[in-house]
């Protein structure tokens, strides 16, 4: 059955053992979640058609958008990572009880562009350390 993307939640870790993640408020694009590995050519001159192999996966690229929310103590923190360009663990946890955990080292905060008909919002970039561990729902 097709599920809607709203009820998805962007988890942060807090980074101990026992790792409790908490959603950060305000979050309005998180980009695709996910692994990819580049084809690497392993092609002979004796071969009569090209040959490949897996390479050596590179972790994806975000841009996460929020809601900019002053006083919330998880934004913050989430604002003061990507300031000090921090790693830290991360879920996206999808409405039907798929989760995506990954580790994001994040590359800075910037206040975007106001504007007078829409809430003031930031962007973090970061790039993703290692693979993405599915859970799938039983």
């Amino acid at each position: 059955m097709p599920i809607l993307g709203a009820g998805t939640q962007f988890q942060m870790s807090d980074m101990t053992e026992s790792a409790s993640y908490t959603r950060v408020p305000g979050v309005n694009a998180i980009g695709s979640a996910g692994d990819e590995v580049p084809a690497i050519d392993i092609t002979e001159i004796s071969d009569t058609s090209m040959q490949y192999m897996a390479g050596i996966g590179e972790g994806e690229e975000k841009e996460i958008t929020v809601r900019y929310e002053a006083k919330d103590p998880v934004q913050k923190r989430f604002r003061d990572t990507a300031k000090a360009n921090e790693r830290c663990d991360f879920m996206i946890a999808y409405i039907d009880g798929t989760t995506a955990q990954f580790n994001l080292l994040l590359l800075g905060f910037k206040m975007n562009e106001p504007e007078k008909d829409n809430a003031v919002t930031f962007t973090v970039k970061a790039k993703q350390n290692g693979k993405t561990i599915w859970t799938e729902p039983s």
